[in-house]
């Protein structure tokens, strides 16, 4: 698949460096962005999405952005944003990716 890093909207994508050094030593040069959905609850949940390394299943519903050597697929179904940042929290085989400045406002 031919990436068009020319996505419809504009999004400054900040990586800091733990979560560099987080995909570095998983040896991965890909990450997604995408909607997290919950669906085992009786009321309405808004939720910061999930950050998974490599490359998602459906890379075609995804907008594509080169971030420091690094590509960054995010859902089309997200809203927009004018910039994120991605960092790396926990310990050891616990430790994963997030976003760490998305807001919700009720």
């Amino acid at each position: 698949m031919d990436l068009e890093l020319k996505a419809n909207m504009k999004m400054k994508i900040n990586i800091t460096q733990k979560a560099m050094d987080y995909l570095q030593k998983a040896k991965k040069i890909e990450l997604y962005i995408e909607r997290f959905v919950v669906t085992d609850c009786c009321v309405p949940l808004s939720t910061p999405p999930s950050v998974r390394k490599g490359r998602p299943r459906k890379p075609e519903d995804f907008y594509a952005y080169n971030v420091e050597g690094i590509t960054v697929y995010y859902d089309r179904n997200l809203i927009n944003k004018s910039a994120l940042t991605i960092d790396a929290q926990g310990f050891g085989f616990a430790k994963g990716l997030f976003v760490s400045d998305w807001i919700i406002k009720y």
